[in-house]
């Protein structure tokens, strides 16, 4: 069986000779226009500050950024496959892991400050990642902190709110106009 060609013009198309451009007649725009305009906002979308629960009098907030491609992602994945064999390990580490990744920086946004502004407490002029700074000001000096035991202490040992948080992240990921402080319950998806 093969398939017909879709032609312009189809007798079953209803208004076949009028395209579509108004979204009502003279509203001043076009669907077109419209849908360039989200495709523009979804391209441009490169990355996003997602709040920590728990941390509201600080504002504390984590800038995220896109992946290159995908396979990053996969690999990752791939990785903690390897290295945990129950689901929830897998789905644990797989979550920090990935924040990990595509974290850009951590940053403070008191009450009263506009903007948020880079957590570095050391003025480098550089925000602290999931990294030895991070796990100083956490009061982990010297226990031979790795990037995940140092986003396990931020999130204060609560495996669940690490996964909340990464729900967020993954989100934004697959959307990135999506809300990502509603919390899941809320969305009504």
């Amino acid at each position: 069986m093969t398939e017909e060609p879709i032609e312009s013009g189809n007798v079953d198309e209803p208004d076949a000779e009028t395209p579509v451009q108004d979204l009502e007649q003279g509203a001043g725009f076009s669907l077109i226009d419209v849908f360039q305009e989200e495709l523009k906002e979804l391209a441009d979308a490169e990355s996003v500050m997602i709040p920590v629960k728990g941390y509201e009098r600080t504002g504390l907030q984590v800038r995220y950024h896109m992946p290159e491609h995908g396979k990053q992602l996969d690999d990752v994945a791939r990785r903690v496959t390897r290295e945990y064999k129950d689901q929830y390990s897998r789905n644990l580490y797989a979550a920090m892991d990935t924040m990990i990744l595509l974290c850009d920086g951590i940053y403070v946004q008191p009450e009263g400050v506009d903007e948020p502004v880079e957590l570095d407490p050391h003025e480098t002029g550089l925000p602290c990642h999931f990294d030895e700074t991070l796990a100083e000001m956490m009061g982990m000096n010297g226990t031979g902190g790795t990037a995940r035991t140092v986003v396990k202490r931020l999130f204060g040992g609560n495996e669940m709110a690490i996964l909340a948080h990464a729900e967020r992240l993954s989100r934004w990921l697959q959307n990135t106009k999506a809300d990502v402080e509603a919390e899941i319950w809320q969305l009504g998806e």
